[in-house]
């Protein structure tokens, strides 16, 4: 499937997956006040709503947001300029599994909703060394929440992220590379509907007008109606879980 295809269908949401700002700060404040938070990577950063979020409760800190898709990266400035938090913000075009930065080099790594593309436990093999000693990274992603899953949610998602993990099983991937976890948290339901989910239903129709001819936007267009029936079905089975960890 192409890649750009995917990202310029989710071009102009406010985000371009399940999160809210409040879970960003709620994320970030489980990391101690005298903990050194002066260099931030945000990786997969999307059109960077959680970028603008960290801007604000981190006043001090200067962010590095990557992303593979360029007029996501140039969503995001413009948004930052909006806001006037352009000035502590630098967007780099960078895939997240060949990043071209120093070893240790950040004070906190971040990333909502985009470790799955390359797969948990290769974003905390792959981005550890990219962490000063002490510093802290925090993942969100798709997690199941139920041990036996419904037969329909457990077919869907067998199909579009096959190796999701269960929470307990993220922890143990979290442990055995190394880092302590300090702390975890669901994302309330409010925060796939309101951010995420409610804007795209809104744009659903333009999307299959816009693509027409194009069999593989309709199929990523019936996939996402799909997902959302998913996610009225079978919200209590699975969602998006926070780590937050030390290295």
């Amino acid at each position: 499937m192409d890649v750009t295809l995917i990202c310029s269908m989710f071009e102009g949401l406010p985000r371009q997956g399940p999160g809210s700002d409040e879970a960003t700060a709620f994320a970030y404040s489980f990391i101690p006040p005298g903990a050194k938070r002066g260099k931030i990577l945000d990786i997969g950063c999307g059109s960077g709503m959680q970028t603008l979020a960290l801007a604000r409760i981190s006043p001090d800190s200067l962010i590095t947001a990557t992303d593979i898709h360029q007029p996501f990266l140039d969503e995001l400035m413009s948004r930052a300029k909006k806001a006037r938090l352009d000035g502590r913000i630098k967007a780099h075009r960078a895939s997240m599994d060949n990043l071209p930065f120093d070893e240790k080099s950040f004070d906190i790594i971040w990333a909502e909703g985009s470790a799955f593309i390359i797969g948990i436990l290769q974003a905390l093999k792959n981005w550890k060394k990219f962490l000063k000693h002490e510093g802290y990274m925090v993942i969100s992603d798709l997690t199941w929440t139920a041990e036996s899953p419904s037969e329909e949610c457990k077919n869907f998602f067998d199909e579009i992220s096959p190796d999701m993990p269960s929470e307990s099983r993220v922890e143990e991937m979290i442990k055995s590379e190394g880092y302590s976890l300090i702390g975890s948290f669901r994302l309330p339901d409010s925060g796939w509907w309101n951010p995420f989910y409610t804007p795209l239903t809104a744009r659903l129709g333009m999307l299959k007008e816009k693509y027409a001819g194009n069999q593989d936007a309709q199929f990523i267009i019936q996939e996402l109606e799909m997902e959302m029936d998913v996610r009225r079905k079978y919200s209590k089975e699975y969602g998006y879980t926070y780590f937050i960890m030390k290295n």
